[in-house]
């Protein structure tokens, strides 16, 4: 199989993390309650802030593409199955705050965030988070999106497409030439 050359692996990656980010900021994700609809899955930014794509040297030659995102990405992505350790409450004050809930006791009146923050705490310690697939959403959309390119995207999509067919090019010029040196004539 051929390999991309750094540069536009590079590329590539950039272009996958842009649009990794504007699917977790697309309301396509349902909450918890169903009731509730479908959201977005950006509270604070932090996590969409943390996605980059960084290439690096493989040993043995080579480079690989490396997407670096904060530690709770997995329990985003994948959901907390219950009784999974608890959630730290600063994290859901973060949370909260971001959000703008307001939780309110048996009695209709309001509590406090730190309150509203244990009571998360312990319905997440119990039932658990369902998983929202936020990777798969956005690879599967990516693969969709290099098939058939939306016009915004129509110059990097042209930019990379050009892109690995000079690294074809170059591959063939290389290791053709090397090896079959008598079949190519110029």
């Amino acid at each position: 199989m051929f390999e991309l050359s750094e540069i536009e692996l590079q590329r590539l990656g950039t272009l996958f993390v842009n649009f990794f980010k504007q699917k977790l900021q697309e309301k396509i994700y349902p909450y918890g309650n169903p009731q509730r609809g479908v959201g977005d899955k950006v509270a604070s930014g932090q996590l969409l802030n943390s996605l980059t794509a960084t290439v690096v040297p493989k040993q043995g030659g080579g480079f690989e593409l490396v997407i670096t995102y904060m530690d709770y990405f997995q329990n985003v992505n994948f959901g907390r199955r219950p009784g999974k350790g608890m959630v730290p409450i600063p994290a859901l004050l973060d949370w909260i705050k971001v959000r703008r809930i307001k939780g309110r006791n048996k009695q209709g009146k309001f509590i406090s965030n730190l309150s509203l923050a244990f009571a998360i705490r312990q319905n997440i310690f119990k039932f658990g988070i369902r998983p929202s697939n936020i990777y798969d959403k956005a690879y599967d959309s990516f693969e969709a999106l290099l098939e058939n390119p939306p016009q915004e995207f129509q110059d990097e999509y042209n930019a990379l497409y050009e892109a690995i067919g000079n690294d074809v090019e170059n591959f063939m010029e290389q290791t053709v030439n090397k090896e079959f040196p008598s079949i190519i004539t110029e």
